[in-house]
């Protein structure tokens, strides 16, 4: 059973047709078909992460029952697949890191083939061109996030090897890159570009290591409100909205940082097709995209030639990158164990279970 399974199907695809329904159409095909509970696995390690798209979703369709779990996306898509061993499937939705799962899970046919109304409109080599998988939301991590209650912009560094430098030592919180692919990758770029000797002096520089992207931002925010505090520093976070404002940003001038699409699917095993077309019909609209697009790049191109927010005239960082990165397993593994070998295995709570 094991071995079928996991085989590599030959299949002849059929030109799935684009959707051409309304949202408020679909939204009553869905009430219809009475799903009980419309379940989506979301990738993040901070609830945070996706409060606004619960928020969103439940207060434009109250009918639909959403329950979207957060959790790190190599904990969701190994549950998802021990349930489809199992043959008991119960995730409609994933919207996940691990871009890896998502050509895998195609090739199992497991996946919905959709094309949202804006699917012509979505950036190319992020979107599978059948539909079986589309990019969602753009994150990324690299920027310097610092307590402006302590420190002054002019301060924040360019650059990465500035932090050798001994006024940062004890002042830095960084997320464990054997923890998470995705600050994985971040580290790997500038491990290659200043070596494994920046590295091991980088991790003597009396570094907060924790699990979890959000943790940093978290914790420098709690900083902010004590003066005590000398953790002043982070490039291995991101931007959360209800903490504290004294939390800026500084992009550094001269290296490249990482971004990359969250990536969605519908499993074929949904007994909520309508509603699970009806998500991804929403989260992909300019409804729900475009107020996003003033701030940050979004799926859609005409949405970012508008704003200006195009992610792809950036010589800063390159989407590609994490996506090959993740599909390589083993160059993935190999640089999480240089990483662990010098930190020593991830320890801390589940940030999940705090945040």
């Amino acid at each position: 059973m094991f071995l079928v399974k996991t085989a590599v199907y030959a299949q002849w695809q059929p030109n799935v047709p684009v959707e051409t329904r309304t949202l408020d159409e679909i939204y009553q095909a869905a009430q219809a078909e009475r799903c009980n509970q419309l379940r989506v696995a979301a990738g993040g390690d901070a609830k945070g992460y996706w409060s606004g798209t619960i928020e969103g979703f439940q207060k434009r369709f109250p009918l639909i029952d959403l329950n979207l779990t957060v959790d790190f996306s190599k904990y969701h898509d190994s549950r998802i697949d021990r349930a489809f061993y199992a043959g008991n499937e119960d995730i409609d939705i994933a919207a996940l890191q691990t871009l890896q799962d998502f050509s895998r899970w195609k090739a199992q046919n497991r996946l919905v083939f959709y094309k949202p109304q804006n699917f012509s409109d979505l950036v190319n080599g992020e979107k599978d061109f059948d539909g079986a998988w589309l990019p969602v939301y753009l994150f990324g991590f690299g920027q310097f996030f610092y307590d402006s209650n302590k420190i002054n912009e002019s301060e924040v560094p360019d650059n990465y090897l500035d932090l050798l430098d001994p006024k940062w030592k004890g002042k830095l919180i960084l997320t464990y890159p054997n923890d998470d692919d995705a600050i994985a990758y971040l580290f790997s770029v500038q491990t290659a570009k200043y070596g494994f000797d920046w590295f091991e002096q980088l991790a003597q520089q009396d570094i907060q290591w924790v699990r979890g992207s959000a943790t940093p931002f978290i914790l420098l925010s709690q900083g902010a409100e004590n003066s005590s505090s000398k953790r002043v520093i982070s490039f291995s976070t991101t931007h959360l909205d209800g903490f504290s404002p004294a939390i800026k940003s500084k992009i550094p001038s001269k290296e490249e940082y990482l971004s990359w699409f969250q990536t969605i699917a519908i499993f074929r095993s949904t007994k909520c097709l309508e509603s699970s077309k009806l998500f991804v019909s929403w989260i992909l609209s300019d409804e729900w995209q475009a107020p996003l697009s003033k701030t940050t790049t979004t799926p859609i191109n005409r949405l970012n030639a508008l704003s200006g927010n195009e992610i792809y005239a950036n010589n800063s960082t390159q989407t590609q990158g994490f996506r090959n990165f993740e599909n390589d397993r083993a160059v993935v593994e190999w640089w999480k164990t240089q990483f662990e070998t010098t930190l020593g295995p991830a320890v801390g709570p589940d940030p999940n279970s705090l945040y």
